[in-house]
């Protein structure tokens, strides 16, 4: 690992601590055994080290999204991914609970994911932009994705009809919330794990078209 590289995980793991404003740039270099002089000879400022840990967090983030079949539209003009739609459309409760459970141990298990989501989640209450940053990835990104998905399901006739925007929310809500508590209390990452399987099954129960 090079020095540039070793700057990026102790900023990571300084600002995953204490948030992006609680972190000076004498915090990123002390451990490191570096001076500031040295640390600005590789990034011009705390905030393009911040910009390239956001970064390389959206890449990994949309690595793990393609595997699950999962593209968000660059617009809201954008049609709808018409392989998601496909995929979806066929897939099975256990197919979505193992999708979803995926998407779920990548966030808490991955290291940087968890750093990266631990950043955001301090940071959004020292910045408005942190804070829109924050709502964009974790809420507004998924739900959006979901309304849009569920609209062509229940088009599709694979969903029973309703409201789309509500069916986003009823599914996606318990996960961020079990989520979170996994996040609080590591100890019940099991019962967490469970409870998001459980919910995801009864959902896929009570929303599949049968006729």
């Amino acid at each position: 690992m090079n020095t540039k590289e070793l700057i990026l995980e102790e900023a990571l793991k300084q600002f995953s601590q204490k948030g992006f404003d609680g972190t000076s740039m004498s915090d990123i270099a002390g451990p490191l055994g570096i001076s500031k002089a040295a640390l600005y000879k590789h990034f011009e400022s705390k905030q393009q080290i911040f910009d390239k840990i956001i970064e390389e967090s959206e890449e990994r983030y949309k690595d793990v999204l393609e595997k699950l079949s999962v593209h968000y539209p660059d617009s809201s003009n954008e049609k709808m991914n018409k392989k998601d739609v496909d995929i979806y459309s066929g897939i099975s409760a256990k197919g979505l609970c193992e999708n979803v459970l995926t998407f779920v141990r990548f966030s808490m298990s991955d290291e940087y994911s968890r750093q990266v989501r631990h950043m955001l989640t301090i940071s959004q209450f020292q910045s408005s932009k942190l804070s829109e940053m924050y709502t964009k990835r974790y809420v507004d990104a998924m739900l959006g994705y979901d309304e849009r998905l569920f609209e062509q399901l229940i088009k599709a006739g694979v969903i029973k009809n309703g409201n789309p925007k509500v069916l986003a929310a009823m599914f996606y809500a318990p996960v961020i919330m079990y989520m979170g508590m996994w996040d609080r209390e590591p100890k019940r990452a099991e019962e967490c794990e469970k409870a998001i399987k459980d919910h995801v099954e009864q959902f896929f129960l009570m929303t599949i078209n049968r006729e």
